[in-house]
């Protein structure tokens, strides 16, 4: 037999099973349903990359599994082809943006269809095509008529490189994430779609779903839910009053100042009251020109400025506290002002060091020993007593001195009672002296209350102790003998800093001494009220009520996330269906109207405003209630509009009547596997969910999630371990991949690469290795011994079992790698029967090479259109043995393979352990130690 021709039976497999339609959706059939999408992709010029052929691919393999298990599979693609880059591609190069778009679909279409992937081309759908955004529109015009969809007047990020608004999300580190350019400020009006109504939504559904976990805590930080209390502050000497948001109320009486968001709007009339008002203004135009995203960012100084001359008064305590502007408050969360207690919130402790601000503690951590000997004991009286924790550092080395508690196992630091009328600093100074004999303390730094309730073994009672935290370096070694009944349990050794964190065993010395480490005074956690008058001695959770009561305020519950601004001063969208009217104001688009289309007779550049305006055939219509003249909106919608819906219009992608009928909508929705890149987890993720959300509430589904199972692909790197780009020469195309190897090893080798969800690195050497595999199994048809050896028939039913199984978990490499040791066993001999077999396991990752087997078999049906085989579990093997994983000689797991397998197979499943593809992503080995039946070690 010839050498397998992958060009001509791809080719020839390719156009069969498009003519046969084998993939088409059957709407009518009564199989239990699999949906399996996609992302669909943005049809960029550039064409496909390797990255695309990963995730189209794995969807691709489960979308067959389904099929061969008896399930209608809905496999679906489409373009997402609104957007900026054809826009800016247009103005670039005097293209019109559906021409450049049109003739990127073809491309992508064509790489598509060269992979052999499964899709039902018979549902394709493009966002820019009128019969599509027609009902993007419509959505916009529903949204409008509950109240969802709304006009304003609001601070925008405004990109003037792309003379365009952006999303919050579409900011990234101050710059726009598309072109890179510092993102401004602007006042414009702007049409926002109102997600905020359904924030407890979006963030309880996602208990519920079948998502990566850092996806949904992604998600829950975004949407930002705070429960908290209002409390009113009154302004000394004048009739205003600042509202302030606070989740932590319990800690009011450590309020040390207020701060007010520079866009407040209470900002204005004290500016002009305060004696620094020129200094004021000024901080105020400053800010407005940066960013919620560069005020927000982690780590950026703090800035600020006071209010001189205006106090706010506190009402737990009446003390007046100086009121600040600064931008790390933002207007529109909350009430745009906070009560700024540094001791218990980082910022605000920042900002209280920069600016000189008291720090009052008015919550004491709580530590409580419940297991081992000094864990608390119900039959001991309880003893209360103000104690003084001490770590003495050395005078001249990095040393503490520290006591060690030989006959009840304690390592502490030095460890002492206040005693009546002495501070802790007085009780500090004395128990050093006592127990140590040093006379030279000075105190370095307090650290503060901590409360800490456990058993004393040395006293016999349970000990609960308020506890002072504090630092003090010796000036010298000048001593005296310590006194010997302060010695009785402990010797006082000096322990160097390096070895502090494994000497230290008692859990208030672990507190301290991260303290230490971090020289982290603020304490954020709950605990014990202390300095809040009644309050103290209470636990802090208990008395979050009672303080907002007993001030006056209420609690209530805020949110993070802020409403979805869609208008897009850009050509390339779906219009806004809105008319201005003079007499009549907004008015919406009739329903029978739409689509409003996009004109001709634009002129793309960007000016500011949309190029929508200076359209004539566009901008001038007659008002639907009235039919004055009017305007049309000359905005057009955020892309991801688009695409927050299109998974239901796959369902019923020519209906003329509504987006999707309600048969087809039960049919097939809500997705089964979802499959794309993480780095839309707060875009079009949370969008689409907002979406089904609204569906749901007014009738339409009677589910509200659209994706029940999400996963996300990893990166494929280049083979210097960098990320693909046409700048660094270092582009893979599948193009040229599919023409030298082939389309099924492309697939094969991608899906062989590691596990789905990590990145990993490009290597043309290994790809040969799949390409190799391919041509064993073609050659097996003709020049294997159709008798099998006695030790086949297990391996073929592991195969069977552990295949199966792998897919539908997406470990495809595992997978592939069980295929492998199969193969190896059938060189020595498999029948017609095991050979077929085989072909069904082969097909969805294989699908052309499986069809041609299968085929040469005698079969006429497609081997897509059989069913999985099933394996007999009395003739699994048994004889599974565990391999030690090593990367460097360091143990990263294990894994239970063959004895016999080899070392490409070993390494195929070391790389489905995700402690090994951790450490080796981005890395080629520069060798491999492998020895049969006991250990793997990956030297890179």
């Amino acid at each position: 037999m010839a050498r397998y021709d992958h060009k001509a039976v791809e080719k020839k497999w390719q156009e069969k099973w498009e003519s046969d339609g084998i993939y088409n959706a059957d709407d009518l059939s009564k199989k239990p349903k699999e949906y399996v999408l996609d992302m669909f992709p943005y049809p960029s010029g550039s064409g496909l990359h390797a990255g695309h052929v990963e995730g189209y691919t794995a969807t691709d393999i489960s979308a067959r599994f389904a099929r061969m298990q008896g399930k209608e599979v809905l496999h679906p693609i489409g373009w997402d082809a609104f957007g900026l880059p054809a826009e800016n591609f247009a103005i670039k190069t005097k293209t019109p943006p559906r021409e450049s778009t049109d003739k990127a679909i073809n491309t992508f279409r064509r790489q598509i269809k060269s992979l052999g992937l499964s899709y039902d081309w018979s549902r394709e759908i493009g966002t820019h095509t009128p019969e599509y955004y027609r009902w993007t529109q419509w959505f916009f015009l529903m949204l409008y008529k509950h109240g969802l969809a709304y006009r304003k007047k609001a601070k925008v990020n405004w990109c003037s490189s792309c003379q365009t608004v952006l999303a919050n999300e579409q900011v990234v580190d101050g710059a726009c994430e598309r072109c890179g350019t510092e993102v401004k400020q602007k006042d414009l009006e702007q049409w926002f779609f109102k997600t905020t109504a359904y924030a407890e939504e979006l963030l309880s559904g996602l208990d519920n779903i079948d998502w990566p976990e850092s996806t949904k805590i992604a998600q829950r930080n975004w949407i930002g839910k705070s429960e908290g209390a209002e409390i009113e502050f009154a302004l000394d000497g004048r009739d205003e009053k600042i509202k302030v948001f606070t989740t932590r109320p319990d800690t009011l009486f450590g309020a040390t100042y207020l701060v007010l968001a520079p866009e407040h709007p209470l900002v204005e009339t004290l500016a002009s009251d305060a004696k620094n008002e020129k200094e004021v203004r000024e901080y105020v135009k400053t800010t407005s020109n940066k960013t919620d995203m560069e005020r927000n960012v982690e780590g950026r100084e703090k800035t600020g400025v006071e209010l001189k001359g205006i106090n706010a008064i506190n009402p737990a305590n009446n003390e007046a506290l100086p009121i600040f502007l600064a931008d790390y408050v933002f207007g529109s969360y909350g009430t745009g002002a906070i009560m700024a207690v540094p001791a218990h919130d980082e910022r605000d402790f920042e900002f209280a060091e920069k600016f000189g601000l008291q720090v009052r503690q008015v919550i004491a951590p709580f530590l409580y020993t419940n297991e081992g000997k000094d864990a608390v004991r119900d039959d001991k009286e309880t003893v209360r007593r103000k104690t003084a924790y001490v770590l003495l550092k050395h005078w001249n080395q990095d040393k503490y001195l520290c006591l060690d508690w030989k006959k009840f196992g304690w390592h502490s630091g030095i460890i002492g009672g206040i005693k009546e009328g002495e501070t802790a600093e007085e009780a500090a100074i004395r128990e050093i002296l006592e127990e140590t004999g040093y006379l030279s303390p000075e105190l370095v730094k307090n650290y503060g209350v901590i409360h800490n309730s456990f058993f004393a073994q040395h006293k016999d009672v349970n000990r609960y102790a308020e506890g002072v935290n504090m630092v003090f370096k010796l000036r010298n070694g000048e001593k005296r003998d310590a006194i010997p009944e302060e010695t009785i349990h402990h010797d006082a050794i000096w322990v160097d800093t390096e070895n502090m964190q494994d000497f230290l065993n008692l859990p208030n010395f672990d507190f301290f001494w991260n303290q230490i480490q971090t020289g982290d005074i603020c304490y954020t956690g709950a605990g014990v009220i202390i300095n809040s008058g009644d309050f103290t001695g209470t636990d802090s959770n208990e008395a979050k009520r009672a303080i907002t009561e007993m001030v006056g305020g209420k609690m209530v519950t805020t949110y993070r996330l802020r409403d979805w601004l869609v208008s897009r001063q850009r050509y390339w969208g779906a219009p806004i269906p809105i008319i201005y009217c003079e007499k009549c104001g907004t008015v919406p688009v009739p329903e029978e109207d739409l689509p409003v289309l996009l004109p001709e007779d634009v002129d793309f550049m960007p000016t500011g405003e949309s190029p929508l305006v200076h359209s004539k055939s566009f901008h001038d219509v007659s008002c639907p209630l009235c039919g004055k003249p009017a305007r049309r909106e000359s905005d057009t919608m955020d892309t991801f509009v688009c695409s927050s819906w299109y998974y239901y219009r796959f369902t019923d992608p020519n209906n003329d009547n509504a987006f999707a009928s309600e048969s087809s909508i039960k049919k097939w929705m809500p997705v089964n596997l979802y499959l794309g890149g993480a780095e839309h987890t707060v875009l079009h993720l949370l969008y689409a969910r907002f979406f089904t959300k609204v569906l749901h509430a007014f009738g339409y589904t009677e589910f509200d999630e659209p994706f029940l199972k999400l996963r996300h692909q990893g990166m494929i790197l280049a083979e210097d371990g960098r990320k693909m780009s046409k700048s660094l020469g270092n582009v893979i195309n599948p193009d040229d991949v599919v023409r030298e190897y082939g389309a099924d090893t492309l697939r094969l080798y991608e899906m062989f690469m590691g596990p789905i969800d990590v990145q990993k690195p490009w290597s043309t050497k290994n790809i040969k290795g799949a390409y190799r595999f391919v041509d064993r199994v073609y050659k097996l048809l003709s020049s294997r011994n159709k008798k099998e050896e006695d030790s086949f028939a297990p391996v073929l039913h592991e195969t069977i079992k552990k295949v199966g199984e792998d897919i539908k978990e997406l470990k495809f490499n595992t997978a592939i790698s069980q295929l492998m040791i199969c193969l190896n066993k059938m060189e020595y001999g498999v029948s017609d029967e095991s050979l077929k077999i085989f072909a069904r396991l082969l097909a969805p990752f294989a699908p052309h090479l499986a069809e041609e087997v299968w085929h040469e078999l005698g079969e006429n049906n497609s081997v897509h259109k059989s069913t999985w085989p099933k394996y007999d579990k009395a003739l699994l093997a048994t004889s599974a043995v565990k391999i030690v994983v090593q990367v460097n000689g360091k143990r990263r797991g294990e894994m239970e393979l063959a004895p016999n397998v080899s070392e490409e197979e070993a390494l195929a499943g070391a790389r489905a352990i995700s402690s090994v593809a951790e450490a080796v992503a981005n890395k080629e080995p520069k060798r491999v130690i492998y020895v049969q039946g006991r250990i793997l070690n990956i030297v890179i």
